[in-house]
């Protein structure tokens, strides 16, 4: 758990790397401040455990979104997110109870439903599903809801170009990532290195097929792909890590070109890393035979939807309120510019440094 704070920044880094360099400070101040509240309102659960979580599964579902919101709204966003991990790990907690209760003869007509829920419900192992799953929901109905960045797609509905500033600062990151993500669960963590390499590897040779060229962005979204679905099949054979990485490699670039097809624009891939990558997991454990199939989906499907709902809902009332998005003028003239520069401040004088 000591770990998690590297894979926030991590995460921070590389959202800050793969945007556009005239927002690259809004995009750290919001990654901060939206880890910040994430904090508070876990904090308010009772444990240091649960505040570092809430601050991870807040800053993952407002991932992506980069200098097209308003800090506010990035804060209430991340407040929402937050309070639904929370109810999540309840209701986790209370199916796990429920399962293991032993019920009297006139309560017997509720046994099928226990034995569904023990044969198909699994334990949040690596907080899988409370913030990995529901972070890849919530970050989708964000980015659904808040729309694309202004110029990303062309007015016959063609993606058009907008360069990441600095890949490499963005390789910082998943390094980061990389190295903090032992803090869900060290125990798995082997299983994680070898599905995010074997991924990466898959990435590179899949996109150098089909577009005939190495493409660095959908590496970094492959690795951390991989990585998650690593944790996802658990402590299992090196074969069986290496086939989530390849299929991992695989899938987060389909899944990328995919939303990018549909006007979603997820610049970092945090909808394959985060909410796709478990799913991935549990399909190589059904068709290993590692795990009866059909187990953990309910999982899955739950917290993806739970994470989707509360940011959709969140930001469409922003929306509403004109209170999500920047102003246009911020967004085309640098977020940096106008809200943080010197810009920002007309009540001083300037003089020559």
């Amino acid at each position: 758990m000591d770990l998690l704070p590297l894979f926030a920044l991590g995460a921070v880094l590389v959202e800050t790397g793969s945007g556009r360099a005239k927002g690259a400070l809004h995009c750290f101040v919001k990654g901060l401040t939206v880890l910040a509240v994430g904090t508070v309102v876990g904090f308010a659960g009772g444990s240091w455990n649960d505040s570092v979580l809430c601050g991870i599964v807040a800053l993952l579902a407002i991932l992506g979104l980069g200098d097209r919101i308003t800090l506010s709204a990035a804060a209430v966003i991340a407040a929402a997110v937050s309070i639904t991990h929370r109810l999540l790990v309840v209701f986790d907690q209370s199916i796990g109870d429920a399962v293991n209760v032993s019920l009297p003869t006139s309560l017997s007509a509720f046994k099928p439903v226990l034995d569904f829920l023990s044969t198909h419900w699994q334990h949040d192992y690596a907080f899988i599903w409370s913030v990995h799953t529901l972070a890849g929901g919530a970050a989708l109905g964000a980015l659904v809801a808040a729309g694309p960045r202004i110029g990303r797609y062309s007015r016959n509905g063609l993606p058009t170009a907008i360069p990441a500033h600095n890949l490499p600062l963005a390789a910082v990151g998943v390094f980061l990532i990389w190295f903090g993500a032992q803090g869900f669960s060290q125990p798995l963590w082997e299983s994680a290195i070898m599905s995010g390499f074997s991924a990466l590897l898959a990435s590179s040779a899949w996109t150098k097929w089909r577009f005939g060229k190495v493409d660095p962005s959908f590496a970094i979204t492959a690795f951390w792909t991989g990585l998650i679905s690593g944790f996802a099949i658990g402590k299992a054979a090196p074969v069986l890590a290496l086939s989530a990485g390849i299929l991992s490699g695989v899938v987060s670039v389909s899944v990328s070109l995919f939303l990018d097809k549909n006007f979603i624009d997820d610049p970092v891939g945090v909808v394959p890393a985060e909410g796709i990558a478990p799913l991935i997991g549990l399909t190589v454990l059904w068709v290993s035979g590692g795990a009866y199939f059909g187990a953990g989906s309910i999982n899955w499907a739950a917290a993806f939807a739970s994470g989707f709902t509360a940011s959709w809902l969140v930001c469409r009332i922003l929306a509403f309120l004109n209170l999500l998005r920047l102003h246009p003028m911020d967004e085309l003239e640098g977020a940096d510019l106008r809200l943080y520069g010197i810009a920002a401040y007309p009540e001083f004088e300037t003089h020559e440094a």
